[in-house]
């Protein structure tokens, strides 16, 4: 049985130990080396020695099985593992596994693909095993231009490559959810590595990290708003091209200016802009009329503000990642790659082919500079990753001849996207190119419509409306919302038909012979005057980026099947689609809803939520701190004894524990609010009721109807509920189908802080309930700002937790303290709680009163002479900490100081708590002393 280990798994000591176990493993010889089944499926362990274990699970690839090893778990210390999550594993109680075919294939994990010969696999979400081409990429070291297709694995090559290095690390991409979808590759399965400090930065975040700019940052919807009341006036009618000419040409090549003056606009050469010589001086004159608007609205670009930051980039990284490279214009990169110590150390990662934004980029300007300067003495940095381990053959074969076609016409964007894609994937599939007609589209909709594993794209916004007529998918795409997208099938709508004339020049003068070839003949076009190339881009580009959005199959639907491309593609109509009927369940649709939104997609995400899950509103009131002063007026009303107002208002301060409440309420007659601690616990439960169900179906029904964070009344959604209960089994359920884990209640909690606040106040919940909890409902980090900049805190990191913990504990923690100490957090309520925390939430290493006292002051807002001080806490007395009352959290896209999060004018209403009125003055004291000593700048 072929044995392969984890690149990070390293026996030390237990060498000899684990070299004889794993021949005994290899030989099928189960029986001596006492493999015995985890109740965590699917994981399995063998023994090392009397004390330690290695833990493995299968794979299966090509029909073979494969061991796959992963960790030394020593001194039977299962909790510590970073694949169990915690559990409590119990020796005696685990079934022996004497027959490897015994092993149920549901526990064998799908291997993409796996090298013949390396003994080796790394890990990201899932096993990893490279190709040569790959292995050779991984072998080299920074300056490196990583070049590679659609599924290639670029981003998990470039993750694997980050793990090698050490010190500060920048991963750079332009989407928002790339980054954060690289950053939880990266971190999957608990992945620590104590010797670097990875960013993953989008690009709008790296500029704000040094200085969040005024305003908000344009957007294509923004702008075509703006756009539309003028457009009567010009004979530009095409948004997006105009769109794109401002943000990839006038605003994005040049790194020595903001912006291209008219005069270098107008004489730039025929292949550096989309719009002909004639046209150009009109283009300008919008583009002055587009800037002013900027400027009176309220937004601002990334370009200008790239250009703008210059001065203020400082040498903060020893390696950067720029990934889909591709995406950025050349301000940008020239911004981030000032940020490196060391201006070698960097990979680049992208695809020119893949190109839908007009921004000129080539991967022969981007290494021009390097090959000139011979960095680190290697004038070769590039690798080319031409295997493909996403597409199936058949949508390969396709997209293939597609760059052939391009080839020809138009010969080589430059010598580095000049390659062909190799296939590496087994998932066989098909592409079905299909007339236009609406018995076509009807039977297709019809067996597709309710599946999450179709998409339908179109080319632009605007052909949306048209292709809603027939399909009721809640998942169609343009192609500038398919980019980086991926579906088990794609049905492709009208991309060659409704622009035929531009088609028609990119297949002109290209015969079929020039595509009966395995590879890509490098040159440039026969007229280099010809400015084809970058007006037609856009739509090769296009259809190139939504075949390859297909993993499987490809439905492709055109009114014009005689189209010379479908000839020369090889394709033609040969009846019905062959696609069965297939519907997802609600649960699936939740969960395409929650990435959607992920990853920037909201109108997809609000179509499945009304078309699909139909969540309908709540039939109650939900007194949320805008409506609370409403509830006050009718249950304080002195003309009017309102006894149900006065119940419900009596309540919401029993839950949320709003002293001032009772004195209202008992000075208008309501006298059980004279002694409400007797009906605290009758309250909670009556708000908790529905989630002491063991089976839950209450709960779950009411989710049916109203969507996954539906409020009740008190304005708490079920997963704060179960956060607050430690439903460790629910709680994972919610996230999956989609629960918003930054949702905040009345006091600004999230879900995060309100197991936070339990774990503190209940050692038992710490034990038992809040490992299983965390990871679920810990945001994979939280976004601050001090001084104008953007910090962006992982939660691998200890700020992470004990900011997060003073937030939770802010009330509970000053009402306790302040009636006999300072008003403020010390080192010692951390250590006293984390005593009863799980090991894999906050490592031993860092439950240390000097780690923790260390942590505190390297971010004390005065502390000077520390780089790495984020200013997250003021010191108010030696060893006595508050959160930075001059930082602000971001909250759905606003920043909100914290202490408003906190809501102290509401802590503030308590008149007669000299004590509380005295922290409040303390606060006061700490800001007016912020002001005075900030630079002017930030004041």
């Amino acid at each position: 049985m072929n044995v392969l280990q984890y690149s990070d798994l390293h026996p030390g000591r237990l060498q000899g130990a684990f070299d004889r176990t794993v021949e005994q493993l290899r030989a099928g010889n189960f029986r001596a080396a006492d493999v015995k089944k985890l109740a965590q499926r699917p994981f399995y362990r063998t023994k090392l020695s009397d004390a330690d274990r290695l833990l493995f699970k299968f794979g299966v690839f090509k029909g073979e099985t494969h061991i796959l090893l992963l960790e030394i778990i020593e001194n039977h210390a299962y909790e510590t593992s970073r694949f169990l999550n915690g559990a409590t594993v119990d020796e005696s109680k685990l079934a022996l596994v004497l027959d490897p075919n015994a092993v149920p294939p549901a526990e064998r994990e799908p291997l993409p693909y796996v090298h013949p010969q390396a003994p080796r696999f790394h890990l990201l979400d899932k096993i990893i095993s490279f190709d040569d081409f790959q292995c050779e990429a991984f072998s080299q070291r920074p300056p490196l231009i990583l070049i590679g297709s659609a599924g290639s694995g670029k981003t998990a090559l470039t993750l694997e490559k980050i793990k090698l290095l050490t010190g500060d690390i920048l991963y750079l991409t332009l989407s928002p959810y790339l980054a954060e979808h690289a950053r939880n590759l990266y971190y999957a399965h608990r992945y620590e590595n104590d010797g670097q400090n990875p960013d993953f930065l989008s690009f709008r975040e790296f500029v704000e990290s040094l200085r969040v700019p005024e305003g908000r940052p344009v957007t294509f919807r923004a702008f075509a708003g703006w756009y539309g009341r003028h457009r009567h006036s010009y004979p530009i009618k095409d948004a997006h091209m105009l769109f794109e000419e401002f943000n990839g040409v006038l605003t994005g090549t040049a790194i020595d200016c903001p912006f291209i003056s008219r005069e270098a606009y107008l004489s730039l050469g025929v292949r550096q802009s989309v719009f002909t010589a004639d046209r150009r001086p009109l283009v300008y004159d919008i583009f002055e009329k587009y800037r002013r608007w900027m400027a009176d609205e309220g937004w601002y670009d990334l370009n200008t503000t790239a250009y703008a930051h210059l001065d203020r980039v400082r040498p903060a990284y020893d390696f950067a990642v720029i990934d889909e490279v591709q995406d950025l214009t050349n301000i940008q990169v020239h911004l981030a790659l000032r940020a490196l110590r060391d201006p070698a150390n960097f990979i680049l990662s992208g695809d020119a082919n893949q190109i839908v934004h007009p921004n000129f980029f080539s991967w022969a300007s981007v290494k021009s500079m390097f090959y000139e300067r011979r960095v680190n003495g290697r004038a070769e940095i590039r690798r080319i990753l031409a295997g493909n381990f996403r597409n199936s053959p058949q949508v390969t074969g396709i997209a293939n001849r597609l760059l052939l076609v391009k080839n020809a016409r138009f010969g080589s964007i430059d010598r580095e996207s000049n390659y062909l894609v190799r296939c590496v994937c087994e998932n066989t599939g098909a592409v079905e190119f299909l007339a236009d007609d609406d018995k076509t589209k009807h039977d297709l909709d019809a067996r597709t419509a309710r599946s999450t594993r179709f998409a339908v794209l179109v080319l632009r916004e605007e052909d949306k409306p048209e292709a809603r007529r027939f399909f009721r998918t809640p998942l169609l795409f343009s192609i500038q919302e398919a980019k980086g997208l991926e579906y088990e099938n794609i049905v492709l709508v009208g991309f060659v038909s409704a622009c035929r004339k531009e088609f028609n020049e990119i297949v002109e003068g290209v015969e079929p012979s020039d595509l009966e070839r395995d590879r890509l003949d490098y040159g440039r076009a026969r007229d280099k005057a010809d400015k084809s190339l970058e007006a037609y881009k856009f739509f090769i580009n296009a259809l190139y980026v939504g075949i390859t959005r297909a993993v499987r199959n490809l439905y492709w639907i055109e009114s014009d099947t005689s189209h010379r491309l479908f000839r020369l593609l090889g394709l033609s109509v040969k009846g019905p689609a062959t696609v069965k009927a297939e519907a997802s369940s609600i649960d699936e649709w939740r969960e395409e809803a929650r990435k959607l939104e992920l990853q920037g997609k909201q109108e997809q995400a609000a179509a499945i939520r009304q078309t699909i899950l139909g969540a309908q509103p709540v039939p109650w009131k939900v007194i949320t701190p805008d409506t609370l002063e409403d509830l006050k007026r009718e249950a304080l009303d002195p003309a009017r004894f309102n006894k149900q107002a006065k119940q419900l208002l009596y309540e919401y301060a029993l839950v949320y524990s709003v002293p001032y409440v009772f004195d209202e309420l008992a000075k208008h007659k309501f006298n059980r609010a004279a002694s409400p601690e007797q009906d605290r616990m009758t309250a909670e439960r009556k708000y908790l009721q529905d989630y002491q169900e063991k089976s839950l179906d209450t709960v779950r029904r009411k989710i049916d109807l109203h969507g996954i964070d539906f409020r009740n009344p008190l304005n708490q959604t079920p997963l704060m509920i179960a956060a607050r209960m430690g439903l460790i089994d629910f709680i994972p359920w919610l996230i999956k189908e989609g629960a918003d884990p930054n949702a905040r209640d009345n006091w600004g909690r999230i879900p995060l802080q309100i197991a936070l606040r339990q774990a503190f106040l209940d050692p038992a919940y710490a034990r038992t309930s809040l490992g299983a909890a965390y990871d679920a409902l810990a945001p994979t980090h939280i976004k601050v700002k001090v001084e104008d900049r953007l910090i962006k805190i992982d939660r691998h990191m200890m700020e992470f937790f004990l900011l997060h913990s003073m937030m939770a504990l802010f009330q509970e923690i000053l009402r306790v303290k302040i009636k006999s100490k300072i008003p403020a957090f010390e080192t010692g309520d951390f250590v006293h709680a984390l005593k009863h925390f799980p090991e894999p939430i906050i490592p031993q290493r860092r439950r240390r009163r000097a780690y923790l006292t260390a942590v505190l002051a390297r971010n004390e807002i005065f502390r000077v002479g520390f780089d790495y001080n984020r200013k997250l806490f003021v010191r108010v007395y030696r060893g006595y900490y508050l959160p930075n009352p001059s930082m602000d959290i971001e909250v759905d896209e606003r920043w909100v100081n914290i202490y408003d999060l906190l809501r102290t004018d509401v802590l503030a209403r308590e008149k007669d708590d000299k004590n509380l009125q005295y922290l409040l003055e303390v606060l006061a004291r700490v800001r007016e002393k912020i002001r005075k000593n900030a630079p002017a700048a930030h004041r």
